[in-house]
Formats: C-alpha cells, structure tokens, sequence
C-alpha cells in the first residue's frame, strides 16, 4: 500500500476525522497543548497506533515544521469525474465546482483546498498532468482541508466543462482578461469556477469553451492576484450573494 507522510498536528486530526487509513503516528516527547490533547483522544478512541518521540526523530521525517506531530497515511485517493459529478448533482439544488489549470504551487494548492473546504466547495478537478501533487506539503498548507473536499483527477478539464454543460451548469472563469467583475456576475446558483496559473493563466483552449468570465477589480500597477487570494475573494463573494438572498 502505498503512503504519504501528513504533517501538523491538525491536519493529522482532519485525517482521522476523514476515516483515512493511519499506519501509525510519532509525537514529539512532552508536547502538551489543548490542540495535541484532542489528537491524543482522537488516536486513543481510534485505535491508532503512536509513540512519543525525541525532536530528533521527527526531524529525520522533515526538516520543516511538523509541529511536533507525523502520521503516515494511506496515499491520498481521488475520486471519478463523472460519479462525483452525478452524486453531487442528485444530493445539491445549488452545487459548486472548482476546476484548477495549471496551479503547480503546493502551497498556493494547499491553500486554495482549505478556502474550498471553508465554503463547502463541492469538488475540485486538476489536470493528471501539470498540476501540484497531493502531498505532505498541500495537506499541511491545506491544514487538513485536503480531507474534506472530493478531488478529482482528469486527463482534460474540457471533459469536466462538457459534462457540467450537459447538466445545464454554466462554468465561469476567472481572468484579469473579462469585462465584467465577479461582483455584477449572479453566483447563486449552480457553477463551475475556473481559476489558471498565476504565470500563464487559464489556458486559451479552456477560455473558448467556458460560458462566461469574469474578473476581481484591482489596481493598474499590478496584473493580478495570488491564486489562492483570488480563490478566496472569490469563494466569499459566490457566499456573500447566497447568503443575501
């Protein structure tokens, strides 16, 4: 069985909460904090298997910081385009998917999974090819967001677009190149959001088959936002306009 390393003690904690396999779990000797107290009870009450450990130890897993806390999980699995699709249509009036071209940051990836997760985005799909991996980098940066949102792998996002326009759902994306604000577009009901790159943006094969653009205001002197900022500016306008009506 193949395994990934999850760092910190919260996204551990999203992992047992996920129902996600865990081999077993190191912690740091003598760490004591309320949050390291839950993961305690969580791998107490679920029979996982830990010992406590010198920092040394933890070290040899990861140079950065692990927070005192590293699990080893089963790999990450991702879900079948077309089934997820189906199941979150047949269980949601109002559904929203997120689709990612080209988005190779781990950490711009792991942030954007904990704004989706925030919001409840429905499902995220990324290209098999040319996007950041799901590893121990994205699940820490997602600070276990990883583990609630439905991640989809795909050979093409045209795929996704045409199937979500089989259903009636419009896809929209967001580009400094649209005409119209994400502010004046109607996100209320069911949607597919298209984000690009920071360096390339959404690819132009993509841009000529999506329903609409659409753009977050900014300043002249700089071309555009952060990824996982523009996510989230997004994400909060799409609930700003469901919650108002």
């Amino acid at each position: 069985m193949k395994t990934i390393m999850v760092f910190g003690v919260r996204s551990i904690i999203e992992a047992i909460k996920s129902g996600k396999p865990i081999d077993k779990v190191w912690l740091l000797k003598g760490i004591k904090s309320n949050l390291s107290e839950q993961l305690l009870n969580a791998l107490r009450s679920s029979n996982i298997t830990f010992s406590f450990v010198p920092v040394e130890r933890l070290n040899r897993f990861s140079k950065r910081n692990h927070q005192g806390a590293v699990a080893r999980i089963a790999a990450f699995e991702t879900h079948q385009m077309e089934h997820i699709i189906e199941e979150v249509i047949s269980k949601k009036e109002n559904p929203v998917f997120l689709l990612l071209d080209g988005i190779t940051d781990t950490r711009n990836f792991g942030a954007i999974l904990r704004s989706a997760a925030a919001i409840d985005i429905d499902a995220v799909f990324i290209p098999t090819s040319g996007s950041a991996p799901i590893n121990a980098d994205v699940i820490k940066t997602s600070v276990g967001g990883a583990f609630k949102v439905a991640i989809s792998k795909v050979a093409n996002l045209k795929d996704v677009i045409y199937i979500l326009s089989s259903h009636d759902i419009p896809t929209v994306g967001i580009t400094e190149k649209a005409k119209t604000t994400v502010y004046d577009y109607d996100l209320r009901g069911a949607v597919g959001l298209i984000f690009g790159s920071e360096d390339k943006g959404i690819s132009g094969g993509i841009l000529k088959i999506i329903n609409n653009t659409a753009k977050l205001p900014m300043s002249e002197n700089i071309q555009s936002l952060n990824v996982s900022v523009a996510c989230g500016i997004t994400f909060y306008e799409l609930i700003r306009q469901r919650l108002k009506n």
